[in-house]
């Protein structure tokens, strides 16, 4: 008995889908589809369809799973939302999607990366930079991304709100500065007594301070002004204006109705300091009076003696 068999074979690889066809001769038209999981033979006086381990068989036209009308295909389930039976991406792409590489199908394909579609490619894994702050990132490994890490003294930074008075170990000891309550290093009491205070006296300073007066530190305070009472009959001290330091007049008095005057004792008169040479009568001690302060003498002369 001659026959003719053709026999076409629909078949996915990879993305793209490959028609195969092989012919041979028969008696009986056959046509064998195999798609996703089911196959279908049909000839002239039998439609055999088998899915998984179910075969349903008829004798007529054709005859389908179920059987229940011999026009009804097998597509006749597109569109109701489930990928089933003899459907698949390129007869029923509404339920089964495209044949073409996606986003969502599970493949990490060409043109989809972490950033495009992390659904197939995974997450990206994180940076610095990225804007996140992540588990594995700090303010200190990735500033960009969690912000300045807070301040705080001992992070060996100085920073502005930070000084050497409250933060030493990020800006250093402080240096020494008058005025700052604390007498250090270079500092002293003579350059800068408002944090060293004043300095003790010292006679050859060039300072008159303490208790030194021009009795007691002459070099400091310079000479005394003569007063009486000092031990030194000096300035215009005399036996008369300061007795405590020149001693009592020794000059005796005179009755002679004409004598009104020390001075009128001759010069180096014995007991009468007034007309030794340098007393006020002589002062220069020439042995003249030419020169002296005759107007001491007589009011000395009248405190005295009158």
């Amino acid at each position: 008995m001659s026959y003719r068999t053709c026999s076409r074979m629909l078949g996915a690889i990879g993305c793209a889908w490959v028609l195969a066809a092989a012919c041979s001769s028969e008696s009986n038209d056959t046509l064998t589809l195999s798609g996703g999981t089911a196959v279908t033979t049909i000839t002239s006086s039998t439609s055999t369809t088998e899915t998984g381990s179910e075969t349903a068989q008829s004798t007529g036209d054709e005859t389908t799973e179920g059987g229940s009308d011999s026009s009804t295909t097998a597509m006749d389930g597109c569109g109701d939302g489930v990928c089933g039976g003899l459907e698949y991406c390129a007869v029923c792409p509404e339920d089964c999607g495209s044949c073409q590489p996606g986003c969502g199908d599970g493949f990490c394909g060409a043109g989809e990366d972490c950033n495009s579609c992390a659904e197939d490619c995974g997450a990206c894994p994180d940076f610095c930079g990225d804007m996140v702050c992540s588990e594995q990132e700090t303010c200190q490994s990735c500033q960009a991304d969690c912000g300045a890490c807070p301040e705080f003294c001992g992070d060996a930074i100085c920073a502005d709100s930070e000084t050497c008075e409250d933060c030493s170990l990020d800006c250093g000891e402080c240096q020494p500065s008058c005025g700052d309550g604390m007498c250090l290093d270079a500092e002293t009491c003579v350059n800068c007594k408002m944090d060293c205070g004043e300095c003790p006296a010292i006679c050859g300073d060039a300072q008159c301070n303490g208790d030194e007066t021009c009795a007691t530190c002459e070099n400091d305070c310079g000479t005394c002004a003569p007063v009486c009472g000092d031990n030194e009959c000096n300035g215009n001290e005399s036996c008369n204006t300061c007795a405590a330091d020149c001693g009592m007049c020794l000059c005796p008095c005179s009755n002679d109705p004409e004598f009104s005057n020390f001075c009128h004792y001759g010069p180096n008169t014995p007991n009468c300091a007034m007309t030794q040479p340098g007393g006020y009568c002589d002062p220069n001690g020439d042995g003249s009076y030419q020169d002296g302060d005759w107007d001491q003498g007589w009011y000395d002369y009248n405190d005295q003696c009158n």
